[in-house]
């Protein structure tokens, strides 16, 4: 794969092999995308948080099928079996990365728009830019600003400093964070997949460019952007989410046109845990 770190060595064929789905090389590098479901169902496209790739919607993609749904969801760039191109992992690489493969899958237009975390920053921009490409938003737990809720963002932004601390420190406490929370849900198993993503050389770098370029900063223009489009909007937020704030969440909303809003007694992972509830709640908001 060109201008990349993701070079065909045998774990990443491995991984790619278990992801399944299909490759497609996109303006910045090869993209892992799946596409799921009956093609005369309702078109849903799922972006994913800022670490976990596309496989965090392993859960809900099945019952969103059942309920007549077809979906579309890949791997960041970053993440997962996608590449990890050089340069700038910005907000913006992400949205034309969703733009590109929306259009490479030839994916229904317009669609519901689902992004989870940092996601539903993605997918806000997508609207915001393209409005005829979406029908409807979903935010699931929207990200404002992470940046501002970490301790170490200082540190991780100093040049020479942020890259010894990111490869010493950041993703090791990374895992261990994902290992007490898959381990609290049931799922321990899911730690071994996340370790194998952290572990391919070029994520510790493109999680380090995602907080130096504020992809992970204020996204306030982001949300409050929603306002010029005439679009429904449906806000699903877990109530003991760990990661964004309350106040946070109180904020994206006041930034948003009226709105639906569903609060699921729920953590951050509520995809994993609690996948028929938000499917429900994507039913009585899209049917």
């Amino acid at each position: 794969m060109h201008n990349t770190d993701h070079s065909p060595d045998a774990q990443a064929l491995e991984q790619q092999w278990r992801a399944g789905g299909n490759y497609t090389r996109l303006s910045e590098g090869i993209t892992h995308w799946r596409r799921e479901g009956d093609s005369n169902g309702i078109p849903i496209v799922l972006v994913h948080g800022a670490t976990v790739p596309c496989w965090e919607f392993d859960l809900l993609v099945p019952p969103l099928l059942q309920a007549g749904f077809q979906t579309l969801r890949f791997d960041m760039y970053g993440h997962g079996s996608s590449d990890r191109p050089r340069g700038h992992y910005s907000l913006e690489r992400f949205v034309r990365q969703t733009e590109e493969i929306i259009a490479a899958a030839d994916f229904p237009r317009p669609a519901i728009l689902l992004g989870h975390s940092f996601g539903a920053v993605v997918v806000a921009s997508v609207a915001a830019g393209h409005p005829q490409w979406a029908s409807r938003l979903v935010l699931v737990a929207p990200m404002l600003n992470y940046n501002s809720t970490s301790s170490w963002t200082r540190v991780f932004r100093t040049p020479g400093i942020g890259e010894l601390v990111m490869h010493g420190f950041g993703v090791r406490a990374l895992v261990r964070r994902r290992r007490r929370r898959y381990q609290h849900i049931g799922q321990a198993h899911l730690t071994e997949r996340f370790i194998e993503q952290v572990a391919q050389a070029g994520f510790a770098r493109g999680l380090l460019s995602m907080i130096r370029t504020a992809a992970l900063g204020d996204q306030t223009a982001r949300y409050a952007a929603l306002r010029d489009i005439d679009r429904d909007i449906l806000v699903v937020t877990g109530d003991d989410d760990a990661v964004i704030p309350p106040e946070h969440i109180t904020l994206v909303r006041s930034l948003l046109p009226p709105h639906t809003h569903c609060a699921i007694k729920a953590e951050h992972n509520l995809l994993l845990t609690h996948p028929e509830e938000v499917v429900a709640a994507l039913i009585r908001f899209a049917k």
